[in-house]
């Protein structure tokens, strides 16, 4: 349906194959079993602050400019998409009437919030908790596997890369609970930082620098996520390179950011090419 990564026009290859509404946030097709959301940073001065989470979720702000944000329309879409049979599909904005597919995504539940609203003024908001699956749907790339028991972080520390790249891509069943969901996500999320830090062998991938000191669990690198997804996913090893101190301000701050990014995405895929 979408391909992960790829960038489309909102309007004329979005909605107009699949209906929709075409401005907003969350887009509630119909005639078909999908759900659209969108996310970008232009909302944060009214409490529109979506971000990927230490425990693996995307945290995604719910629908409503004022007020109390209510569970209806398509908050209360996207609460209950699994029971309606629903597919939540997310896109990151680009630029102007442009967005990048991010994947596809199930909702783990939410959480309420004060926040401000249009006005400015404090509401409550509704938080949705995402479990993005950011998988490039290519033959080239090892699918998810499921994992029928409980996943202990802190075994990760002994495994080799391999080991950690395989537990990176993990999924939990399908009819797991949102607990054992939300675990599972935790334990891909710490496994694909050490999994990207093993790939490096101990240096930046961008400038080849020996990591610039080591930690009691190894050498100091920092992981960058290529894609913005609120600056912290989507968590794939294609998608995440070890960077030292400096290659990573410079990915975020640098006035030739954009460029050098381009250049980290294929250091990563060449990286990860030679780690497979």
């Amino acid at each position: 349906m979408f391909e992960i990564g790829k960038e489309y026009k909102r309007s004329s290859e979005i909605h107009d194959q699949y209906g929709g509404q075409g401005q907003g946030g969350i887009s509630t097709p119909k005639d078909s079993p999908v759900i659209f959301i969108f996310t970008s940073d232009a909302g944060e001065q009214h409490g529109y602050r979506d971000e990927y989470r230490e425990e693996g979720v995307f945290w995604y702000t719910g629908e409503g400019q004022v007020g109390d944000m209510t569970m209806s329309s398509g908050n209360k879409a996207i609460l209950n998409h699994v029971q309606n049979n629903k597919v939540i599909h997310v896109f990151e904005y680009t630029r102007k009437a442009y967005v990048r597919y991010i994947g596809l995504a199930e909702c783990l539940g939410y959480h309420e919030e004060t926040r401000p609203d249009r006005n400015g003024d404090k509401r409550k908001a509704f938080i949705f908790h995402l479990d993005i699956n950011s998988i490039p749907n290519t033959t080239q790339i090892s699918e998810p596997k499921p994992i029928y028991n409980t996943p202990d972080p802190k075994a990760l520390k002994k495994k080799s890369a391999k080991e950690l790249r395989e537990a990176a891509l993990l999924s939990a069943p399908l009819k797991s609970s949102f607990k054992e969901k939300r675990e599972v996500a935790y334990y891909r999320s710490q496994a694909l930082k050490l999994y990207v830090v093993a790939r490096s062998k101990g240096a930046c991938e961008s400038c080849k620098e020996a990591a610039p000191f080591q930690t009691k669990t190894g050498p100091y690198l920092e992981c960058h996520h290529l894609h913005r997804l609120a600056d912290g996913g989507p968590d794939h090893p294609n998608n995440v390179i070890a960077l030292c101190p400096n290659c990573h301000r410079r990915a975020h701050y640098a006035a030739d950011a954009v460029k050098f990014n381009n250049s980290l995405k294929e250091l990563a895929a060449k990286a990860e090419k030679n780690a497979l």
